[in-house]
C-alpha cells in the first residue's frame, strides 16, 4: 500500500484509541450525559476504524474487538433513545400536554439506564491498538488500493436505495445502516481526498440524520404504545396520532431528497470521484449508478472480503441524528 495511505491509517489509530482512552477515563471522573455521548462517539470512530481495516486485511482479533465494541455500544443504546426522546417531550410538552406522564416515565427510566451504563464503563478495555496495528503491519506489505472500502460501502447503499419502498420504512433503515458505513470510511481517508470540498462530510451528515430522524420517529411511537399498554388510565391517542404524523412528514422530506446520495461518490472505480468531474451532473451520475445497483439487487457487496458470514445489520442499531462524528 501507498506509503502516504499507511501514515494516514497509523495516525488515525493512534488518535481514535488514544480517543476512546480519554474519553472512558473522563467518564469515569464525570459521569453525565454530555461525557456518555462522547464516548459513544469515540468508540463508533474507532469501530468505523476497524471495520475499514477489516474490509482489507480481515482477522479473527478484529472480529473478536468489533463484538467487544459492539456489545459495549449496544449497552448505551437504550440510553441514547432515552435521552433523545426526552428531548422532544421537554421541548413539546407546552404544546403537547398529554405527553405529561410519558416524559414522567423517561425520566425515571433515564435514571436507571444511566446507573446501568456507568457499570459497563468500568468494563471497558483498552487493548484495541494491538489488532488495529496487527493489521496495519500486513496491510503495508500488500497491494491494496485505500479507497476500496469507500467504494464497497458506496455500492452496498447504492443496492439498497434500489430497494427502497416508502410504505416499508424498514428499506430506508437498510439504506441507513450502509449510509453511516459508507460514512464513516470517507472520514478514515478523508486527509487523502485533498480536492474533496469542505462542505461535503456535513453534507453527509445531513443526509443521515433525514434516516435517522425516521427511526427516532419509529422507536418513540414504539415506547409510547408500550407505556400506553402498561398505563391503561394514561390516553395517549392524541400523542400516538401527533407522532404519527410526524413519522409520515420525515418519511416524505426523505423520499424527496433521496436521490442526492448520487452525488456523493463515484458509482464506479473507474470513474472520476464527483468533485473531479465537474462536467457531470447528479443527473448523469444517477443514471449511471442505477442499472449497476439494479443489477446487484441479488448480489450486495461484502462488508469483508472473507468467507466469513457477513456482519450483522445492526451494526450502529441505535439511530443519533444529534451526533456528528467529527
Amino acid at each position: 500500500m501507498d506509503n502516504t495511505a499507511v501514515e494516514i491509517l497509523d495516525r488515525a489509530i493512534r488518535e481514535r484509541t488514544r480517543a476512546l482512552r480519554t474519553q472512558a477515563k473522563r467518564c469515569r471522573k464525570q459521569f453525565g450525559e454530555e461525557a456518555v455521548h462522547d464516548l459513544r462517539v469515540a468508540m463508533r470512530r474507532l469501530l468505523a476504524l476497524r471495520d475499514f481495516l477489516a474490509f482489507l486485511v480481515p482477522s479473527p482479533p478484529l472480529r473478536k474487538m468489533r463484538r467487544e465494541l459492539k456489545a459495549h455500544l449496544d449497552a448505551f443504546d437504550a440510553l441514547r433513545d432515552t435521552q433523545v426522546m426526552l428531548l422532544e417531550t421537554t421541548q413539546r410538552l407546552p404544546e403537547l400536554p398529554a405527553l405529561e406522564p410519558f416524559h414522567r416515565f423517561l425520566q425515571k427510566q433515564e435514571k436507571r439506564l444511566l446507573r446501568r451504563a456507568r457499570k459497563d464503563i468500568d468494563a471497558l478495555q483498552d487493548s484495541y491498538s494491538k489488532p488495529l496495528r496487527a493489521a496495519l503491519k500486513a496491510l503495508d506489505a500488500r497491494d491494496e488500493d485505500v479507497l476500496a472500502p469507500v467504494d464497497d460501502a458506496y455500492q452496498t447503499v447504492l443496492h439498497r436505495l434500489a430497494l427502497i419502498d416508502e410504505r416499508n420504512t424498514a428499506t430506508i433503515h437498510r439504506v441507513r445502516i450502509a449510509f453511516k458505513r459508507f460514512r464513516y470510511s470517507i472520514e478514515v481517508v478523508k486527509p487523502l481526498l485533498t480536492a474533496m470540498p469542505e462542505e461535503t462530510l456535513q453534507r453527509l451528515h445531513n443526509y443521515q440524520t433525514l434516516m435517522g430522524e425516521i427511526q427516532d420517529m419509529e422507536v418513540m411511537l414504539r415506547h409510547i404504545d408500550d407505556f400506553a399498554a402498561a398505563h391503561a388510565a394514561c390516553d395517549m391517542e392524541e400523542v400516538r396520532q401527533f407522532y404519527q404524523q410526524q413519522h409520515q412528514q420525515k418519511v416524505s422530506a426523505y423520499i424527496q431528497r433521496m436521490n442526492e446520495v448520487y452525488s456523493f461518490w463515484r458509482n464506479a472505480t473507474d470513474r472520476p470521484l464527483p468533485w473531479e468531474a465537474t462536467a457531470v451532473t447528479t443527473e448523469e451520475q444517477q443514471a449511471l449508478a442505477r442499472p449497476q445497483a439494479e443489477a446487484e439487487t441479488s448480489a450486495e457487496p461484502a462488508a469483508e472480503r472473507t468467507s466469513t458470514p457477513p456482519e450483522p445489520d445492526n451494526l450502529t442499531s441505535s439511530p443519533q441524528p444529534q451526533e456528528v462524528v467529527n
